[in-house]
């Protein structure tokens, strides 16, 4: 098997390379590098291709040659552009994998035309995620973030009441997925009532977690922290705008840590600006990093923090284990819960031709 590695700022050669040897220890490896060398324009360059896709990606020198003389069967990238040039190139390619939930650096398309399998990463920074979420809510609803800058800044802050306990409250989470699962298992020392919108995942998968599903404006009526768990999709571009505002309660608090574009931004400043809610906590924004004269900077009752909710030690590692693993199970069973583009029929009669799977036979 030959497999190409996209390494980038955040997954180096040397993790990638442990983990795929470890699983595929007669594979032949190579690597190609993706430029953004500093945190500002690695969020940048990520953020304009969430948004814009792999074309418009800062390219990776070179790699259209590596391909044609390589010929990789298999490519594996996490923010890295994977282009219509690179995939019509690798004449032997059979499998994309993305080491992230989100495939946006992925040109599915071109390779949905081969009937090459794209494969993404859900589940990776679900834990990270989870943790970083809560550390949100009470950071913002204790104060703690303001009462850190005010101490820095030489000012003794003592917030007075209201100030909410999270004992007890009710958690409405838009989305239920990996994220939103670890979430709920995590909150039960809270003693909470967790409520859901989401129209796809099953009814026993929220009932095994202990969640309530609801309409999502029964959601937003009654829930004390709403927090947002979705994809980015047409569908859900600004499921959170001026009229779900108005629905929440003047107490309740916004919990971001999934995609800024969920949010309408100019409906979220004016409902802190007239007090329609009671605080909002951030980790991802419209422009990354935001601007300094960005409106969301001005209010005390918002907690940000710069999109690092899914970083952690375990994650980095887990990351690139967790997609190689699905690949050997893939290999065994030709049919994966992991791959974006085609049903598991097609899965399978796919995996029929490929030259991966009666290698490892």
């Amino acid at each position: 098997m030959r497999i190409l590695g996209f390494t980038d700022i955040l997954i180096k050669q040397e993790l990638m390379e442990k983990a795929i040897k470890r699983a595929f220890p007669g594979a032949e490896i190579r690597f190609v590098h993706w430029p953004p060398s500093n945190g500002d324009l690695f969020s940048h360059e990520n953020l304009n291709i969430e948004k814009n896709g792999p074309e418009v990606g800062m390219p990776i020198p070179g790699v259209v040659e590596e391909v044609k003389t390589f010929d990789p069967q298999v490519i594996i990238a996490q923010f890295a552009p994977v282009t219509r040039e690179v995939i019509e190139n690798a004449k032997s390619l059979e499998v994309i994998g993305c080491l992230r939930g989100g495939v946006e650096n992925i040109n599915v398309e071109a390779a949905s035309k081969r009937n090459i399998l794209v494969f993404n990463n859900g589940g990776r920074t679900a834990s990270a995620v989870a943790e970083f979420a809560i550390a949100h809510m009470l950071s913002v609803s204790r104060n703690i973030a303001a009462a850190h800058h005010a101490l820095l800044n030489g000012e003794w802050y003592r917030p007075q009441p209201p100030i909410s306990e999270m004992y007890g409250c009710t958690i409405g989470l838009i989305g239920f997925g990996n994220v939103s699962q670890k979430l709920t298992e995590r909150l039960q020392g809270f003693k909470v009532k967790v409520l859901t919108y989401d129209p796809y995942v099953p009814d026993e998968i929220i009932e095994k977690y202990g969640a309530k599903r609801v309409g999502l404006n029964e959601l937003l009526r009654e829930s004390d922290f709403v927090s947002l768990h979705s994809r980015l999709t047409p569908e859900t571009q600004n499921i959170i705008g001026e009229d779900e505002f108005k629905l929440m309660k003047p107490t309740a608090y916004l919990i971001n840590t999934a995609r800024a574009g969920l949010v309408d931004k100019d409906a979220l400043v004016n409902a802190l600006k007239t007090k329609q809610i009671r605080g909002a906590a951030l980790d991802v924004f419209w422009q990354e990093p935001p601007a300094k004269d960005d409106p969301i900077l001005q209010f005390p009752n918002v907690s940000l923090s710069p999109h690092i909710a899914g970083a952690s030690d375990q994650t980095v590692w887990y990351t690139v284990w967790l997609f190689v693993e699905g690949l050997q199970d893939f290999m065994k069973t030709h049919q994966s819960r992991s791959i974006v583009n085609f049903r598991p029929a097609e899965q399978m009669s796919i995996a029929a031709k490929m030259q991966i799977i009666k290698s490892a036979k």
